[in-house]
């Protein structure tokens, strides 16, 4: 996935047409139906190193989907392993952090930042509430988020979601609930960005 990630930033490239792209080569079918409508959804972990990289490359790839297709993250729960509170908290901290619109993504690239750039380690709750008031949430805003039982149902279900569409690692795409990407067959850019637009066409 590192490597990949390095040829997605450094090589242009041409990348495959439309008819080149196989089934169980480029992409798996994970679902036997699709989405009402478009959309291109990141599975991915706060925690993953690769995921960090690919946030500088999401800007070209959203740009460069078909116009009308929205675009969505949702976070795995299995990094790290074996510890609980950590896994379900972080994605109910993602979960508020989309609640939250532009603050929430700043707040992500906080959380980003923290973990990949200054180390910082995030072993509970309680430092994931630290961290949203270091980006200016009140305290009592935090309290609230993280007891809303809206949110927490909304974050449980999106800890099982990576199962159902047979994600094995992140940062994955999948397309319309249907199709997932195979990232590792993917050279470049370009062709990252047609493969996405092949599968938001495909039935």
């Amino acid at each position: 996935m590192k490597g990949l990630l390095i040829a997605l930033m450094l090589t242009i490239g041409i990348g495959s047409a439309y008819g080149q792209f196989i089934e169980k080569v480029h992409y798996t079918k994970v679902s036997e139906t699709k989405s009402p409508t478009p959309v291109v959804t990141e599975f991915f972990s706060m925690f993953c190193g690769q995921c960090f990289e690919f946030e500088s490359m999401l800007p070209e790839l959203t740009a460069g989907m078909k116009a009308g297709t929205k675009f969505e993250k949702s976070h795995v729960d299995y990094i790290p392993r074996d510890t609980p509170e950590v896994q379900a908290g972080i994605v109910q901290s993602f979960v508020i952090m989309d609640q939250m619109g532009a603050k929430g993504a700043e707040v992500l690239a906080y959380f980003f930042d923290q973990i990949h750039i200054k180390g910082r380690a995030v072993d509970g709750i309680s430092t994931m509430k630290l961290m949203f008031q270091e980006k200016g949430v009140s305290k009592a805003e935090v309290d609230k988020y993280f007891a809303d039982k809206t949110l927490n149902a909304n974050a449980k279900k999106m800890a099982r979601i990576w199962e159902t569409k047979q994600v094995t690692s992140v940062p994955s795409l999948v397309v319309n609930g249907k199709y997932l990407i195979n990232m590792g067959s993917v050279k470049s850019m370009n062709e990252l960005v047609s493969l996405t637009n092949y599968l938001i066409g495909k039935n």
